[in-house]
């Protein structure tokens, strides 16, 4: 696959490449999503890089429309065999390293190399802090620690983390979001990170909520609420839903199927995507995470949607027709 996108770069940037070339281009990206994904990964690696922008911006005429006799713009100044060759070796090198890093990050984060404490695609993960409390990560978490004599701070930088606290009066245990801080002394909660939103859910006694913008509320055993920079919602029971993760489930209650989705995909290696129309659609029931083939014909036997696999790294969803 790395052989291919570099080729196909190469020949498409090297000045000679003929609107026909161009469309068996487009006919190869189109031929294979792992193709597309390959390319997308090669040009967001190269972005901004000393070889310029990439993208899909190619010389006029190069359409996949354009009849044969329209006549091509002028190519660009052909580049020089030196040139080439240190182009070629390192191209090569960023593209290969793009499609190992694309199929790995299938499977570990990339960002996690750098976190205190992460999960892999599919993992959850208990860790025991040197305080005596315990953090339950979900699939694809990440959080960096911080305790010093005055607090203990577990911020989360992706995904999920269920906290059981050890009583500690002098410190209090602080779990930090991008919108807020959720503090407890000695209770058992759980803290997603959400885009532009945090929910938190407790199960024992109560926690507090700061938001950045200095707003503050409580949120007490058996229910949940979500907030953002600026506020925070009223309190729920039906929120409790958010955390049945922490047993391997998906639990909702007429809840868009994006939201299905987006908690199946930290559990399942590749893309999975989604229509707009499929993803408004209300489902109900109780899905396995460990499991995301057995969630997936599930919602297919019990919701008119259609689920098209185009390999095993590709999943498309729809609305069925």
């Amino acid at each position: 696959m790395a052989d291919q996108v570099i080729n196909w770069l190469l020949l498409l940037r090297s000045g000679r490449a003929t609107p026909q070339d161009y469309n068996d281009f487009l006919a190869w990206r189109a031929a294979d999503p792992l193709h597309e994904n390959a390319w997308q990964q090669l040009i967001g690696t190269l972005e901004g890089s000393t070889f310029g922008r990439l993208g899909d911006a190619y010389p006029i005429g190069y359409a996949a429309a354009a009849p044969a006799s329209q006549p091509a713009a002028p190519p660009p100044p052909l580049v020089s065999p030196s040139r080439r060759r240190f182009m070629s070796g390192s191209v090569a090198l960023v593209g290969a390293g793009a499609c190992a890093g694309y199929v790995g990050n299938a499977f570990y984060p990339l960002n996690n190399v750098a976190a205190d404490a992460a999960t892999a695609t599919g993992e959850r993960r208990r860790y025991v802090l040197s305080d005596g409390s315990q953090l339950l990560l979900d699939a694809r978490s990440r959080v960096n620690l911080d305790f010093t004599p005055a607090y203990r701070q577990v911020r989360l930088l992706d995904g999920a983390v269920t906290v059981s606290v050890a009583p500690d009066a002098r410190r209090p245990f602080l779990v930090q979001t991008a919108e807020g801080t959720v503090r407890a002394l000695g209770t058992r909660y759980m803290v997603r990170q959400q885009a532009q939103r945090t929910v938190v859910v407790v199960h024992e006694h109560e926690v507090e909520v700061e938001t950045m913008s200095g707003a503050h509320g409580t949120v007490r055993a058996g229910t949940g609420a979500r907030f953002d920079a600026l506020r925070m919602d009223t309190p729920r029971a039906e929120l409790m839903a958010e955390a049945a993760w922490e047993a391997g489930w998906i639990d909702v209650r007429g809840r868009p199927l994006a939201e299905v989705i987006a908690a199946l995909r930290p559990y399942r290696s590749g893309s999975l995507r989604i229509s707009m129309a499929a993803g408004g659609l209300p489902v109900s029931g109780h899905f396995p995470l460990d499991d995301t083939d057995a969630a997936l014909r599930s919602l297919q036997e019990s919701m008119p949607i259609h689920i098209r696999r185009y390999t095993p790294w590709y999943v498309s969803i729809n609305v069925a027709t």
